[in-house]
């Protein structure tokens, strides 16, 4: 059809280094590969693969754009096994290559351009932190897992201002080979469980 031609020119002009049919199934493919990742392989997480990662979790949506999170990237031993003995059910923290805790600043809501009715929308926006980098991991084949953190305990071992308020934690590692061959199989609800659909009343036409 003649305006699918004019589309696709006025893409190519605009973007003409991204394929237009492939950024849906690319992203889709990704997020089903995702899987959490608890156990990895001895080899470390180099710095350029670290910053690209931390790269996708500064460029993330936030409230009113305020950037509350602060990424603290752990990798030493002693520290990643102190916060270990914090964590609900990470037990596995130490072996983490990168451990990253993600904290967020309360005192970011003052940049924002009108009140924060929620405050929790700050620490919401640095989950959404999270998953960009946990996805962005995915698609450079490095294993992540989300990890909860007892804030209490954990804010003590990273010594931490009050301002500051741990969300949770992300670690990051290559996989074993065994993990890398085999697929992961997510188990979900279906669609029709979980979505409901409000459309407008239809109008009723009188007899």
């Amino acid at each position: 059809m003649k305006w699918e031609q004019d589309v696709y020119c006025i893409y190519l002009l605009m973007f003409p280094s991204i394929p237009m049919t492939s950024s849906y199934d690319q992203i889709l493919a990704i997020m089903r590969k995702r899987c959490s990742i608890r156990y990895f392989s001895d080899a470390p997480v180099d710095h350029e693969s670290l910053k690209k990662i931390l790269e996708a979790g500064r460029i993330s949506p936030s409230v009113e754009n305020v950037q509350p999170w602060h990424f603290h990237v752990i990798v030493d031993t002693a520290l990643k096994t102190k916060l270990m003995e914090t964590s609900c059910y990470g037990n596995f923290i130490a072996g983490a290559s990168v451990f990253i805790v993600i904290t967020c600043d309360r005192l970011s809501s003052a940049e924002a351009h009108c009140i924060l009715w929620n405050p929790k929308e700050m620490e919401y926006s640095c989950a959404m932190a999270a998953q960009s980098m946990m996805l962005l991991a995915t698609s450079m084949n490095i294993g992540s897992c989300w990890v909860s953190l007892h804030h209490g305990p954990a804010h003590s071992v990273m010594q931490l201002e009050g301002h500051q308020v741990v969300v949770g934690g992300l670690m990051l590692g290559h996989m074993k080979k065994s993990d890398e061959a085999t697929p992961c199989e997510h188990q979900r609800k279906p669609m029709e469980s979980i979505v409901t659909y409000h459309e407008k009343p239809k109008k009723k036409t009188g007899r």
